[in-house]
């Protein structure tokens, strides 16, 4: 195997994909899961950040500290493909997202409060003098300022669904509701000893996230120091 460029270019591979693989399917369940995902993400644990942050008392400290032990508690599958037949979502998609918004909460909150702390809060004071609702100040005058770290959580948040695996593999038992990187694991079971159908699948699997974030990737870096230098 020699690395170098393709003696002959074989776009030919695209449309085969396309018609066997099945990918169109694949690809909107991705694309609809890591949109509604990252949506969710951004929503509540930007408000969650900012209640936390501003009401500096016990239980909030303790809501605080709870939540970032998601990041060092291990997952259990067992357990929660059991509460998932309990709740009757273990057959949709609402299973699998009520899951994989609870993995990316503990560090998306932890990006925002860190990043919170450095908006003063004089702005606050201010927007309730001039009349502002708890919920008009957030969206109208917090919510703006934190572009860089919802433009790094969106990366971040989008990234991690599109290529979740596991979840996908032991949470979802239809063929019919499979992402992207089943799709490919499929695919390549099927066609391993093809390469060049192989990567034109991995090739289009990940169009979507490069896209995101080419279009983000002026904030990341900002959003993810500022996050952990004012944490």
């Amino acid at each position: 195997m020699n690395l170098s460029l393709p003696s002959e270019y074989m776009f030919q591979n695209y449309v085969t994909v396309f018609v066997q693989g099945h990918m169109l399917q694949g690809f909107l369940n991705g694309m609809f899961l890591s949109t509604v995902i990252t949506v969710l993400t951004v929503l509540f644990c930007s408000i969650s950040s900012f209640i936390i942050q501003r009401n500096r008392n016990s239980f909030s400290n303790f809501t605080y500290k709870y939540l970032l032990a998601g990041m060092i508690a291990p997952f259990s599958f067992i357990p929660a493909i059991k509460l998932l037949q309990l709740l009757h979502m273990g057959s949709n998609f609402s299973g699998l997202i009520m899951v994989d918004l609870a993995g990316q909460i503990p560090f998306s909150i932890l990006l925002y409060v860190g990043f919170m702390k450095g908006i003063p809060r004089e702005l606050d004071e201010a927007s309730v003098v001039e009349g502002c609702g708890p919920i008009r100040l957030f969206f109208q005058i917090i919510f703006p300022l934190l572009r860089p770290v919802i433009s790094t959580n969106i990366v971040l948040t989008f990234t991690a669904i599109w290529n979740d695996f596991g979840n996908v593999l032991f949470l979802v038992p239809k063929t019919s509701m499979w992402t992207m990187p089943m799709s490919v694991f499929n695919f390549k079971g099927l066609h391993s000893y093809n390469y060049g159908l192989v990567c034109a699948f991995i090739v289009i699997a990940l169009i979507p996230v490069l896209i995101i974030y080419l279009i983000a990737q002026r904030y990341i870096v900002s959003g993810m120091t500022a996050g952990a230098v004012k944490g």
